[in-house]
């Protein structure tokens, strides 16, 4: 439950979204919004999540609607690369590899689900606007931000071209898809500020 004590972010636009940082003791409702947004070939486990809360909380982000918890959104700072290597999208990568928030000047969306009973009410763009701004806030080097999206997740796609991302490279292959072919990604980036 989300107490007064809690440090909220309100999120862009009129929809009653508010943020605040994940901790350790949202583990569980990480991994259940987890598995009820990602099929078995997509889903992080928790030790990649307890790795991120620790290591970046400002980019460790869970979204409330009223008393309920209703998403989360993780992200992690990368030094900006033209062209994308498939290898640092690695499910269960560690964060430490590449985040580096003192050099850094690309936030990569590692993560995002909302719970399924609160999808298709417009609450995808504020959440993930909500945490481009959060972030450029505490970091203002950050110039762009990346994100990886299943090319078959049509809604999530929606959301990113509406949020002003581009295509800028395809993974061939790239997801499991739980023994049926492997699905492609999409790598899509914007400015971090339009």
């Amino acid at each position: 439950m989300l107490k007064n004590s809690d440090q909220v972010m309100p999120t862009p636009g009129n929809n009653g979204l508010r943020l605040r940082q994940a901790t350790a003791n949202d583990l569980d409702r990480i991994m259940d919004l987890e598995h009820q947004g990602f099929a078995a070939g997509h889903r992080e486990a928790r030790s990649a999540y307890a790795q991120r809360v620790g290591t970046f909380p400002q980019g460790s982000l869970m979204a409330w609607l009223g008393a309920d918890c209703v998403g989360c959104v993780f992200s992690e700072i990368w030094r900006y690369a033209p062209q994308p290597d498939a290898a640092h999208f690695t499910l269960g990568h560690d964060i430490c590899e590449r985040h580096d928030p003192a050099q850094g000047t690309e936030l990569y969306i590692s993560s995002m689900t909302l719970a399924p009973s609160v999808r298709g009410l417009g609450l995808g763009a504020p959440l993930l606007q909500g945490c481009m701004a959060h972030v450029a806030q505490a970091f203002p080097g950050v110039t762009s931000v990346l994100l990886l999206v299943n090319a078959n997740w049509t809604a999530a796609r929606r959301i990113y071209a509406g949020a002003g991302f581009e295509e800028i490279a395809r993974f061939d292959r790239f997801f499991d898809a739980n023994g049926a072919a492997p699905e492609h990604g999409l790598v899509m980036r914007r400015p971090i500020a339009l």
